[in-house]
């Protein structure tokens, strides 16, 4: 186990605030340190409420990153809740969300680039469904 915290910390760079209280971090290092948490054990299934609503674009992609390994090396289902295109991108597969009811779903069968901008699409027919 901490074998495994030690390559987490330092994957999430957050191996230099392990031993601090959470009113001494910053809350995207909070962030950070409840992801490394949430995957410690090895969960089969990881549920994502916004996890890189509070870091920078580094830590976005390093998170994210982490998150595709985890799923293709330890098949760890996540489900995410996010609002941001860019973060959704990483997702094999999107439902969208519109008052309470399915407005649509993707699946990337393409380069993530191209996936984001399907987002970008969808979520401008979603805003302009009114």
């Amino acid at each position: 186990m901490e074998k495994r915290l030690n390559d987490l910390s330092k994957k999430l760079g957050i191996e230099n605030i392990i031993n601090k209280r959470t009113f001494e971090i910053s809350g995207g290092q909070a962030q950070r340190a409840a992801i490394a948490r949430g995957i410690i054990n090895n969960p089969s299934i990881l549920l994502a409420d916004e996890p890189t609503g509070n870091l920078d674009s580094k830590s976005t992609d390093d998170v994210m990153d982490l998150f595709t390994k985890i799923n293709k090396e330890n098949k760890v289902t996540t489900l995410m809740v996010t609002h941001e295109p860019y973060t959704a991108s990483f997702c094999n597969r999107i439902i969208f969300i519109k008052d309470g009811e399915i407005f649509r779903e993707i699946y990337k069968n393409k380069s993530r680039e191209e996936f984001y901008e399907e987002i970008l699409i969808v979520l401008s027919q979603i805003g302009g469904a009114r």
